[in-house]
């Protein structure tokens, strides 16, 4: 097993969220990858998905794109 692979499966993707200040509710947010007003995303435990813009991914791809 990888590092990156550790990092999925030791890491939930709600609490990854949480360490960049952004708390879910009913593990929906705002899209932080586009100019979104109402909670469009929703987050997994292991992907996350936009109804929006249609980002989607896993907790590594999250954490990337957020830190992009």
């Amino acid at each position: 097993m990888n590092i990156f692979e550790q990092v999925k499966s030791a890491v939930p993707l709600p609490a990854a969220a949480e360490q960049y200040g952004i708390k879910a509710t009913h593990d929906m947010i705002c899209c932080p990858f586009h100019n979104d007003h109402t909670p469009s995303m929703k987050l997994n435990p292991n992907y996350f998905y936009c109804f929006g813009c249609g980002e989607n991914g896993d907790v590594i791809d999250f954490v990337g794109k957020l830190l992009a």
